[in-house]
């Protein structure tokens, strides 16, 4: 049996991997062919995350803004919900050695999940646009479009086995010339 200094980080894996499945200690030393207090230890070390990858995080350059940075500018985000970004970089370099940008500001903001809730959908502000966007111009330019198609659409007939309704005249009646809202004919 091996102990857990001589455990290769397979067989590491192959204890965090069947523990956290569901397997007792047992299953685990039988499985892995090593002894009970190197499951224990490994397992436990993974738990408390004393086992880590040791190339994970390690190339580029150091994070401006590390992790107490982060909880420094979770907490000025708390107190202000409503601040800008400018507003949360001259907080953060208010009494910091090494001051950081706006850009770094924004980019970590994001990298920790705080983002704005609600997405600004705006139209656009011009003549043009204004006119599309309108109720009335909108309807009319559906019901224009309906009338150079008409032709492309067939009407079906109802069928006469449906139970509880009542057809009208205006809604099995020949499709109308104009396109009306309101009363009004806007052909």
């Amino acid at each position: 049996m091996q102990k857990r200094s001589d455990l290769s980080d397979v067989q590491k894996g192959m204890i965090i991997g069947f523990r956290a499945k569901g397997g007792s200690i047992s299953e685990t030393v039988n499985f892995v062919n090593c002894s009970r207090a190197a499951v224990v230890k490994v397992y436990r070390a993974w738990q408390y995350g004393t086992i880590q990858n040791q190339r994970h995080g390690t190339c580029g350059a150091p994070r401006a803004i590390d992790g107490r940075g982060e909880r420094r500018l979770r907490r000025c985000v708390r107190a202000n919900r409503r601040a800008t970004a400018e507003q949360l970089t001259a907080q953060m370099n208010q009494g910091a050695t090494k001051s950081v940008s706006s850009t770094t500001v924004q980019r970590t903001l994001l990298r920790m999940g705080l983002r704005s809730r609600h997405l600004v959908n705006a139209p656009t502000l011009t003549a043009v646009h204004r006119q599309d966007n309108a109720r009335c111009h909108t309807a009319r330019s559906v019901c224009a479009w309906f009338e150079e198609h008409q032709d492309e659409f067939t009407v079906l007939p109802l069928a006469s086995k449906l139970t509880g309704f009542k057809p009208n005249r205006e809604s099995v009646g020949p499709p109308r010339s104009g396109c009306s809202r309101h009363g009004s004919s806007t052909a």
